[in-house]
């Protein structure tokens, strides 16, 4: 009888029988924890690596966005079709920004930008062309003040916390809307 309860078989006695039943459910446990943490540790490492991966196309697209706008002072005298390339240019480093920025109204803000500064830079260059050189002025430093102000805030973008950049949307829009009011009072 002690031989079916305690499962003395093949001269193996109950306690070492408890011992290896032990052993191996515990094995199974363990190895179900470590596949578990170790495909947290996957998940985890690589949605942190997605993350800077996402980061460094959006600061990539920034310096192009940057790059194309910085050029408007400096060819708008070259006429329309220098600026259209150069908006084609900083619209379609936006759009690139709105793919991977985490903040959507920012990333919206700044695809406004290239047209109003593309309307602003091409009144200048018509100014230019016809010899308002006082108006050409005015409307030059109003590029060169919206851009500073624009790129010197994006190029922060890398070191500053995501919580102090949700505050650059509105204050980029009020900025792009002062702008957009005196760009009409030119145009008058």
């Amino acid at each position: 009888m002690d031989w079916l309860v305690c499962g003395n078989f093949a001269s193996i006695s109950c306690g070492t029988w408890i011992g290896l039943w032990s052993g191996a459910i515990g094995a199974l446990v363990a190895a179900f924890v470590g596949g578990m943490v170790a495909l947290m540790v996957v998940r985890l490492t690589n949605k942190h690596q997605s993350k800077l991966a996402a980061q460094g196309r959006v600061l990539a697209a920034l310096a192009d966005f940057q790059a194309a706008l910085s050029e408007l002072p400096r060819r708008y005298a070259e006429g329309h079709e220098a600026i259209r390339n150069l908006v084609m240019q900083a619209d379609a480093a936006s759009n690139r920004i709105i793919m991977d920025m985490d903040d959507f109204p920012l990333a919206e803000e700044l695809s406004l930008w290239p047209l109003d500064l593309g309307v602003l830079a091409k009144r200048a260059a018509e100014l230019h062309e016809g010899g308002s050189l006082g108006v050409t002025d005015y409307a030059y430093r109003m590029l060169r003040d919206a851009l500073g102000k624009l790129i010197g805030t994006t190029q922060q973008w890398a070191r500053t916390p995501a919580r102090r950049r949700r505050k650059w949307a509105p204050q980029l829009r009020a900025l792009r809307l002062e702008l957009k009011d005196k760009v009409d009072d030119i145009l008058v």
